[in-house]
């Protein structure tokens, strides 16, 4: 055997070594590749993924760049966190001691119609207080007030004023006290629970009149009557000496006691007549209440030496802290 045979016998394991050995790394390859490829698929769903997520961005922004720089709240403007309210010309920053719009006290209206009503003032603070239900953006100032009407608001204010000892409570579901109150109607709860609670609010033939007018001296029988916290006794030569109206003989005898002591149930802002009525010459006893009258009488409870901490002043300042 020649030389040449006996080495190509010798390189025939080594050939066969190396084509192994390249069989192995091809399929080492093959397998990398394939990695590589799902890597990338990977790669191109997440870029995928992500440029929607930019797109989605880029609209968000784009809406909130046409906002404009404040917002109308019940009526009122409010700042936003690019600026101040429209003319105010304030730098924000300037006033972050003082309490925000959104930590006041606000109204649940926006009544439309009290331009030029007296007791506009009174009536906006019992708002924010939460005196008056329903959304209308209308008072009704000008009208007359229903007796059951303003049970409901005497109710009600007197327990946002008063404090938690002095509260009067809704009477148990008993037989109603009055015959023509039943106990489906709207203001049952409230009528049962001032009579319940001993005000003297009904007519001596046992009915209480829910949807008459409320008249003037009326009014004084039952606001004065719970500012008190009692009956009162006829007094008809004191209230013409304190008063002094011109048709003091008007008055039913029942009332005048009341009439009277409305003159001591004073406060910031007067006695319930001054503020519903103002100054006046004659009480004119039997004509009906306006809502706006009946309201103001609401703004304060309470008799005198008390008034100061039981009105709507008071209220609002101890919301705000």
């Amino acid at each position: 055997m020649s030389i040449c045979s006996r080495f190509g016998l010798l390189l025939l394991p080594l050939a066969l070594s190396v084509t192994l050995s390249g069989c192995g790394d091809s399929k080492q390859l093959e397998e990398k590749i394939d990695a590589l490829e799902r890597e990338n698929a990977g790669l191109k769903a997440t870029i995928a993924e992500q440029a929607l997520q930019l797109k989605a961005y880029k609209s968000l922004t784009a809406a909130q760049g046409s906002l404009p720089d404040k917002t109308i709240v019940s009526g009122s403007e409010t700042k936003s966190d690019s600026g101040s309210a429209s003319g105010s010309g304030s730098n924000p920053s300037s006033n972050s001691g003082s309490n925000s719009s959104s930590e006041q006290p606000k109204a649940a209206h926006i009544f439309i119609d009290l331009e030029e009503v007296p007791q506009a003032d009174m009536i906006k603070d019992l708002d924010k207080l939460g005196l008056f239900d329903g959304s209308s953006d209308k008072f009704d100032p000008n009208s007359p007030v229903s007796r059951a009407q303003y049970i409901e608001w005497l109710f009600k204010a007197y327990n946002l004023l008063e404090p938690e000892s002095k509260k009067i409570r809704l009477a148990p579901q008993l037989k109603p006290v009055f015959k023509d109150v039943p106990d489906t109607h709207p203001q049952y709860k409230y009528i049962q629970a001032l009579a319940n609670a001993g005000y003297s609010i009904g007519y001596e033939d046992g009915t209480f009149r829910p949807d008459k007018p409320l008249t003037r001296e009326e009014l004084m029988g039952i606001k004065v009557a719970v500012d008190v916290g009692k009956a009162l006794p006829p007094w008809r030569s004191q209230m013409e000496a304190v008063w002094k109206f011109s048709d003091a003989k008007q008055v039913d005898e029942r009332f005048t006691g009341y009439v009277h002591q409305d003159f001591y149930v004073s406060g910031p802002k007067g006695s319930n007549m001054q503020r519903a009525f103002g100054s006046i010459g004659a009480f004119k006893p039997k004509q009906p209440v306006l809502r706006s009258e009946a309201a103001a009488t609401l703004w304060q409870i309470g008799q005198f030496g008390d008034t100061q901490n039981t009105n709507c002043q008071s209220a609002l300042a101890k919301l705000k802290g």
